[in-house]
């Protein structure tokens, strides 16, 4: 792959985050915890990391609130 076609695809992939972390503000209101937001996206089938670019958080914070939301019942393992 040369140069501009991973450039163009770097700048793809920055929008299509920008975008989604716009559409889960969106399905919140303003008092949204990172745990209802790290629910919807895990179900909607975001890993770790990618959960934490959205949410605006460390990928160790996200593993922690996966293990909560595992412990409480509120996503299957």
């Amino acid at each position: 792959m040369d140069e501009d076609a991973k450039e163009l695809l770097d700048s793809i992939d920055n929008r299509l985050k920008w975008l989604l972390q716009l559409r889960v503000e969106e399905q919140f209101d303003d008092g949204a915890t990172n745990k209802e937001k790290v629910k919807l996206l895990y179900q909607m089938g975001f890993g770790h990391q990618e959960m934490a670019e959205v949410v605006g958080t460390s990928a160790s914070s996200i593993r922690g609130t996966v293990s909560t939301l595992r412990d409480e019942g509120e996503i299957d393992s």
